[in-house]
């Protein structure tokens, strides 16, 4: 004798009865249950986990380059150095510091970014989900800044030399964010040559 059962789907299991009283067909759906479930949670574990790893993360969008403040008093437009960094992480980030590096290897460099702006952030700053915060150099106060990075940081201004330099930001849960500056900051960097 044949029987088949049918899912909620339109699948079929088709199985030879020979004989199987009641109690041994309900040990096999019994077993094929627990598989289910067993699977069921470990796909939940698996998503949980994920989910997790997510809001852990840091997640920031930063741009590193030259910015001009338009005052809106008629008074000419000031030239900044700006990072400017927003938090895309669904938790909250606390920005410690901002630098650089420069080099590979055994011959890179750090230094820690200070800044002098009347409109800049001050380190630390927290961060929520969407917020942003700018950490500005004003030319009018460090007017030497770009030389002073260029010849006293970067030193070798050659285009190889410069594909190595990035923006650091430093968190508090110490991971640190690497972002390669914009082509404008280049291009002045590479005056100084």
């Amino acid at each position: 004798m044949v029987s088949v059962f049918s899912f909620a789907q339109g699948a079929t299991l088709w199985y030879r009865d020979a004989g199987m009283t009641l109690d041994q067909k309900i040990q096999i759906w019994v077993a094929v249950g627990t598989w289910l479930a067993g699977l069921a949670t470990l796909a939940a574990v698996i998503v949980a986990l994920r989910l997790a790893k997510q809001v852990e993360k840091v997640k920031l969008r930063v741009y590193v380059g030259l910015r001009e403040l338009v005052m809106g008093d008629g008074s000419p437009f000031q030239e900044h150095f700006c990072i400017n960094v927003t938090n895309l992480g669904e938790r909250a980030v606390t920005i410690n510091s901002a630098g650089w590096a420069v080099g590979k290897g055994k011959h890179r460099r750090f230094a820690i970014q200070t800044v002098a702006a009347a409109y800049s952030t001050q380190y630390p700053v927290e961060l929520a989900y969407g917020k942003e915060a700018n950490f500005m150099v004003s030319f009018l106060i460090v007017p030497t800044w770009l030389k002073d990075l260029a010849t006293g940081f970067v030193r070798d201004l050659s285009d190889d030399n410069l594909k190595t330099l990035v923006a650091q930001i430093h968190t508090s849960v110490g991971q640190t964010v690497e972002v390669k500056p914009e082509n404008d900051l280049l291009e002045a960097l590479k005056k100084y040559r």
